[in-house]
């Protein structure tokens, strides 16, 4: 299993999670009255395995903002794969931009659109942590690394927010903690739930963490972590064919591709979970938009 665990689920997170392709909206979608602009990273682009890039959680978002702006346009200039610093320099990006990085792309859209951005989202950070705190050959994270990542990190959230927010000055910046796939690890492999609490607890470090750096630059944060309740191993639910579990392992099984026997270990939300995630961002906007 072990062997299996490493072969599989590392090669499908590395290459879904930080690896990428070409932008998924490199285009403007709907009227062009005015706008929501996203940035992020796969989440944003919509990646599912064995399909690719989808609408995901900001097209589902769009949607639903839709029915209160109906003119609402969609600007999405996210990369499946970007780090924090990729999307700032464009260096190691795994999609080209000509502004030269997706946050230059950003601001020049919104630069050539004054006054037409009815607000913003963001999800970033994620594959800075997979790329330098995950052991792949054990699956565990290592929370030492994280707290000697996030001051970098953070700094590199504050500067995006601060030049999305220069350039669209009051326009509402929302961004997001990350839900914790490797909860899935909960009796799937040879000490899975061992692997399940220790990864969590350093998931929770790089989640106030970034919380703290958003709100810090002024952003509103959707607490994706909440909603997919990654704290909670206390309540427990029966999960047919694999008995109680805990009700953060249950909801990772069952709002992303992590648990499934075709995709096993892939860390992207489902159809189900993007939308979750587009609700979680959609409570946020309603205390900001209009």
């Amino acid at each position: 299993m072990r062997r299996i665990w490493s072969a599989v689920v590392t090669a499908t997170l590395i290459v879904s999670m930080l690896e990428g392709g070409v932008p998924v909206a490199h285009a403007d979608y709907g009227p062009t009255t005015t706008y929501y602009l996203a940035l992020g990273d796969s989440l944003a682009a919509g990646f599912q395995p064995g399909k690719g890039e989808t609408r995901g959680y900001v097209g589902d978002l769009w949607r639903r903002i839709r029915e209160q702006i109906p003119a609402l346009g969609l600007r999405n200039v996210s990369c499946a794969g970007e780090t924090s610093r990729s999307m700032i320099t464009g260096k190691h990006s795994p999609c080209h931009y000509s502004a030269g990085s997706q946050l230059d792309a950003a601001v020049a859209f919104l630069g050539a659109h004054t006054g037409e951005v009815a607000f913003i989202t963001i999800d970033v950070g994620v594959n800075d942590l997979l790329s330098r705190c995950m052991a792949w050959d054990t699956g565990l994270i290592d929370r030492a690394c994280v707290v000697d990542l996030l001051p970098r990190l953070q700094t590199r959230l504050t500067r995006i927010v601060d030049a999305l927010a220069a350039e669209a000055p009051g326009v509402p910046i929302v961004a997001m903690t990350y839900y914790d796939p490797f909860l899935g690890l909960w009796g799937l492999v040879p000490g899975g739930r061992h692997l399940a609490r220790v990864d969590q607890r350093a998931w929770a470090v790089f989640d106030a963490g970034l919380a703290t750096a958003y709100g810090d630059a002024g952003a509103a944060v959707a607490d994706v972590a909440a909603t997919f309740r990654i704290d909670d191993f206390t309540d427990t639910v029966v999960v047919p064919g694999r008995g109680r579990i805990p009700v953060n392992v249950a909801l990772a099984c069952r709002w992303t591709w992590f648990c499934s026997p075709e995709f096993f270990g892939d860390p992207h939300p489902n159809r189900i979970g993007y939308m979750k995630v587009a609700r979680t961002f959609d409570r946020e906007l309603q205390g900001l938009l209009p």
